[in-house]
C-alpha cells in the first residue's frame, strides 16, 4: 500500500488496517490515525513508535503480555494475529521438531515465570538456531527492569517490521 493509499482510507479502514502494528492493540492504530497526512513511510513508522512511547509502563506492559509464545501456539492455537502467524512461520517456527517445541515450551513458561512477560523477540531475519539462543541469552537476565526495556525495544522493532512490510513507496 502506498503512503497516498493509507491517507485516503476511511478512519475505520485505517484502524482496520493497522490495529496489529502493536499486538491485539487498536488504541495506538486509532490515536496514529488521528495524526494524518503522513508525509511517508518513515514519518508514518515515527507517529505510531512515538504513540506507543507515550504510554505509561503499565500500559505498554498491557501490550507486552498481549505478545504470544514463540515457537509454540502456532503448532498447538489458532489465537495468533495473520502478523504473528506469518513472522513466526517465516522463520520455521511452524515445523518445529518435537524436541525443538518441547524446548520453546520449557523456555516460554521458565520465561513467563521469571518476568511474568511472554519472551518477546523480533524474529524477521533470524531463524530458529538464533532465537533459542537468544532466548537462552535473555534467561540468564537477573533484572526485570532491564528485561521489560528489551521486550519493549523488540515490540518496537517488530511495529517497525510490520508497518515496512505494508507500505510501500
Amino acid at each position: 500500500m502506498k503512503i497516498q493509499d493509507v491517507n485516503n482510507l476511511s478512519s475505520e479502514e485505517f484502524i482496520e488496517n493497522f490495529n496489529n502494528i502493536f499486538e491485539k492493540t487498536s488504541s495506538i492504530a486509532i490515536s496514529s490515525e488521528k495524526k494524518r497526512p503522513f508525509n511517508n513511510k518513515n514519518d508514518m513508522i515515527e507517529v505510531f513508535i512515538n504513540e506507543f512511547d507515550d504510554l505509561d509502563i503499565e500500559s505498554k506492559k498491557n501490550i507486552l503480555i498481549k505478545h504470544p509464545d514463540l515457537g509454540i501456539k502456532l503448532k498447538i492455537t489458532n489465537d495468533l494475529t495473520e502478523m504473528s502467524k506469518k513472522e513466526q512461520r517465516n522463520v520455521g517456527l511452524d515445523n518445529c521438531t518435537e524436541d525443538e517445541f518441547l524446548l520453546f515450551n520449557r523456555m516460554n513458561d521458565e520465561y513467563k515465570l521469571k518476568f511474568s512477560i511472554p519472551f518477546i523477540f523480533a524474529v524477521k531475519g533470524a531463524n530458529k538456531s538464533i532465537i533459542i539462543d537468544e532466548f537462552k541469552r535473555r534467561l540468564t537476565n537477573e533484572d526485570i527492569d532491564l528485561e521489560i526495556a528489551e521486550s519493549i525495544k523488540q515490540v518496537k522493532k517488530i511495529a517497525k517490521f510490520r508497518l515496512d512490510e505494508i507500505i510501500n513507496e
